[in-house]
């Protein structure tokens, strides 16, 4: 039986397919903080390439991503993949990351001859599912036979292993402590200079700069002098933390600017936005200069200036590893 792959990869205006707990596409509430890109690394890792990583284990040899913009799109590719004589279908929604034996859960698929396989974990939907073809018979043009929770006889596949949502800003963070730590698999991308310290490729760190591990310092970072990073510290590429500013147990995302003398703890910054994960709330650093987004064709030069670096840039900048979908390109075949 033929399997293919399709990776789901939503951007920001995604919301009905990352945050619904059914698979049909669903209003969005409002929510003041902020939903992160699934495509940001951590600890200089790409979580899509992780989950390629597993897909190409299984010997796929036909992989889509897709960028969606609703439900329908996706149904609509998904039955065009169906028609091109997928007759098993690996549908994986890039919100998590966990380290999954896709392998197994094709088995149990198999077994329970379920239409649909959905992998759940003690908190929910993890974003897996497999579906055979004959799931596709009988929906209307957005698949609205899905849109009903999957208690009609099937049984999910119950994952124990270890998992984690990258969407949110806690676990994000708890997924770079158990990095940190080992106790999980992923590793941090970068040199270790010594015992649970990594540091990427071209990063500049002041000779009064204090690291305590556990900590990244992603790839041409710069962290001027009298400042402390770590423990439990992830500092992304090409970010700038000033002189005696402090990062302890928060992650820093990329082109990132933090102002001199700033306390950030048990925080996420992106840019100007600083979200305290203790209170679950979010602060803008941007209008009082404390933070901000760094311009990523200056963020690449090997010497900074005062006047390389922007606080009141506007606009995100969406990191980017491998294949991109840019706003036109909707769908796109990968060759494992």
């Amino acid at each position: 039986m033929e399997l293919g792959a399709v990776v789901i990869v939503p951007g920001s205006r995604d919301l009905s397919v990352i945050q619904g707990t059914q698979f049909c596409a669903r209003q969005a509430s409002e929510n003041s903080r902020p939903l992160y890109s699934s495509r940001l690394p951590i600890l200089g890792n790409d979580v899509l390439q992780s989950w390629l990583d597993r897909v190409r284990q299984l010997g796929v040899q036909n992989l889509w991503l897709i960028s969606p913009s609703d439900g329908n799109t996706i149904w609509s590719r998904l039955r065009g993949f169906a028609r091109q004589g997928v007759e098993r279908l690996l549908m994986i929604t890039l919100k998590s990351y966990a380290e999954m034996d896709l392998a197994d859960l094709l088995r149990f698929h198999h077994e329970t001859r379920n239409p649909v396989t959905e992998a759940l974990d003690a908190q929910g939907q993890l974003g897996v599912r497999l579906l055979d073809q004959r799931a596709f018979h009988g929906t209307g043009e957005n698949g609205e036979s899905f849109c009903i929770a999957d208690d009609g006889g099937r049984t999910p596949y119950q994952f124990r292993g270890y998992a984690k949502r990258i969407l949110s800003a806690k676990e994000r963070q708890e997924l770079v402590r158990d990095a940190l730590t080992g106790a999980c698999a992923m590793r941090p991308f970068g040199k270790q200079i010594r015992e649970q310290v990594w540091i990427g490729e071209g990063a500049q760190l002041a000779d009064s700069v204090r690291v305590i591990g556990p900590t990244y310092i992603g790839a041409r970072t710069v962290v001027r002098a009298g400042a402390t990073i770590g423990p439990f510290a992830s500092v992304e590429h090409d970010c700038v933390v000033d002189c005696g500013t402090m990062v302890e147990r928060s992650t820093v995302l990329p082109y990132t600017y933090l102002a001199p003398g700033l306390l950030i703890r048990h925080g996420l910054v992106d840019g100007g936005l600083l979200e305290d994960l203790s209170w679950e709330t979010v602060v803008d650093l941007e209008p009082t200069g404390l933070g901000g987004r760094i311009l990523r064709r200056e963020s690449r030069r090997k010497t900074f200036r005062e006047n390389d670096i922007s606080s009141r840039t506007g606009g995100a900048f969406a990191w980017d590893s491998g294949p991109s979908l840019g706003a036109t390109q909707r769908s796109m075949q990968v060759q494992l």
